[in-house]
């Protein structure tokens, strides 16, 4: 199913199964606590118990202490692109 967009283009929309959903949410519980303490503490998007406004709170703290550049990363439509058996080899280790 397709949803327009804003700007003319439109967004593929998946609609996960009820078993879908289960096997999702039984993944997240195991690799959550696996993965979750390696990301960088800088990194907001998609992690439990962070959101936008301490993103900005943060480059802000980092303005304030004399830097000038933050980076927004847009991760949209990338992992359409990565190879998806090294990605699952990785998790398996």
């Amino acid at each position: 199913m397709e949803i327009p967009k804003p700007d003319g283009g439109v967004r593929l929309l998946g609609v996960p199964t009820v078993m879908d959903h289960m096997v999702q949410q039984a993944l997240v519980q195991v690799l959550q606590p696996i993965f979750e303490p390696k990301f960088s503490n800088n990194s907001f998007g998609f992690r439990p118990n962070r959101n936008a406004q301490q993103a900005i709170k943060r480059a802000k703290e980092y303005y304030e202490q004399g830097y000038k550049y933050a980076v927004d990363i847009d991760l949209t439509k990338y992992f359409d692109t990565v190879n998806h058996d090294l990605l699952i080899g990785m998790v398996r280790e």
